[in-house]
């Protein structure tokens, strides 16, 4: 098991929410038991957890006190009938009301408030923290992403494509691996026109081969394209939107040897 990616994955913050099925909870107290790393990290979502709880205490709405008054039914109620039948009528089988004092009245207000504040702020904070977890699993869900990016740069091939005589201060780079991967990494082209875009081709045994097409609607400039064995050479065209079947020589933008 890969620890670091297990601890990212987002497993240790659903196990902290109580959000964990009871399988993926026996499994990860398991890991806690033989992994110092992984206790310690589960220890700490606590932590966080419950000093968010505690640290960050939301004031209920003005309305809510007055919404839980109106739910009581202290004062008069209507009959059946439609006639409205004081509380305070005597019959020969009622109950005298003055077994029901007013101080229990008010006290079963306050309950009846204090229930519907806690309830309120459980599920708020029950809210936040379920935010809490989401934002941390997408962060660390990006940040793997970019470790495995990092990776796969440093273990590639840096071929620098420099503008060609037509657009001298062009340049982008090609990064290829033994896997045969390529990435593509636009440093300085302009935009696209409309109906434009770009495609990347490499030159292998002369021959120009489709890489695939740059988007531009992508946050990050590098982009993975298609794979390729030996090729000698990688050049940037601008080709209708979607690509041509061969390049336009006269829309070569940049140009780089393997």
């Amino acid at each position: 098991m890969d620890i670091k990616n297990y601890i990212s994955s987002g497993v240790i913050e659903a196990y902290a929410m109580g959000n964990l099925s009871s399988e993926e909870s026996s499994i990860l107290e398991c890991v806690m038991k033989n992994n110092a790393e992984v206790k310690a990290v589960v220890f700490e979502a606590q932590q966080t957890f419950e000093k968010l709880a505690t640290g960050q205490a939301i004031e209920p709405p003005a309305y809510l006190e007055a919404a839980i008054r109106s739910k009581l039914e202290f004062g008069n109620t209507e009959s059946s009938d439609g006639k409205v039948i004081p509380l305070n009528q005597k019959k020969a089988t009622d109950i005298p009301t003055n077994n029901f004092p007013s101080w229990m009245k008010a006290a079963s207000v306050a309950v009846l408030f204090g229930l519907g504040y806690l309830g309120y702020e459980v599920n708020s904070k029950n809210n936040q923290l379920q935010q809490v977890v989401q934002n941390n699993t997408e962060l660390s869900t990006k940040l793997y992403s970019l470790e495995e990016m990092n990776t796969m740069l440093i273990n590639s091939k840096r071929i620098q494509l420099k503008g060609v005589e037509k657009h001298p201060d062009m340049l982008a780079e090609v990064f290829w691996n033994d896997s045969k991967q390529v990435y593509l990494d636009i440093k300085n082209l302009p935009a696209a026109p409309s109906g434009k875009q770009y495609q990347l081709w490499a030159i292998v045994d002369g021959k120009p081969v489709d890489m695939g097409m740059y988007n531009n609607e992508k946050n990050s400039t590098v982009q993975p394209m298609k794979s390729v064995a030996n090729p000698q050479a990688f050049a940037i065209t601008l080709e209708k939107e979607g690509g041509n079947a061969t390049p336009t020589m006269d829309e070569m933008y940049v140009m780089g040897t393997v």
